[in-house]
């Protein structure tokens, strides 16, 4: 397998974790997955005849996108010399969001909703949604407009500096 994509600039940027990127590339970044994703979903809500492939597609940007969202992200903390650990807070809301809607169409499938039950999840979807929304406009906010640490950190050498 050639994974000469995976050692490129663009590669690292999208696929690995590791070091720090400035905010340029952040958003270059950012840009890019949220345009790959919007296509992948066009392809996706459109019937077209390839209906296999356009599944698969489909599934693989889901698959990739949050991944390359947190590489993104951690590099970012990175560069403002925090832990990428924090990406967690990122992270978490989406997951409990995710049990929530799949609590609620699970119960819907089954016929066995109640109303009770109904309100709980749709409350507890409510709520996560928005404080995952909210987490994402921080993060953006704080990743895309904070100059990151002169110099080198513990993470890398400035991204910014003409040396390597």
């Amino acid at each position: 397998m050639d994974t000469s994509f995976f050692r490129s600039s663009k590669g690292r940027l999208l696929f690995s974790a590791r070091g720090r990127i400035s905010r340029t590339e952040f958003w270059v970044g950012l840009t890019l997955i949220i345009a790959i994703t919007t296509l992948a979903l066009l392809i996706g809500g459109h019937r077209t005849g390839v209906r296999g492939l356009s599944e698969f597609f489909v599934i693989v940007i889901a698959m990739a996108s949050p991944f390359c969202l947190v590489a993104i992200v951690i590099k970012r903390l990175h560069d403002i010399d925090r832990s990428g650990w924090w990406a967690l807070a990122l992270i978490v809301p989406f997951l409990l969001g995710a049990v929530a809607l799949l609590a609620l169409a699970g119960l819907q499938e089954e016929g066995r909703i109640v109303e009770e039950w109904k309100g709980f999840w749709t409350g507890a979807l409510y709520v996560t949604a928005g404080l995952a929304i909210a987490l994402l406009g921080s993060f953006i906010t704080k990743l895309g407009f904070t100059r990151g640490k002169g110099g080198s950190n513990r993470f890398g050498s400035d991204p910014l500096s003409m040396t390597p």
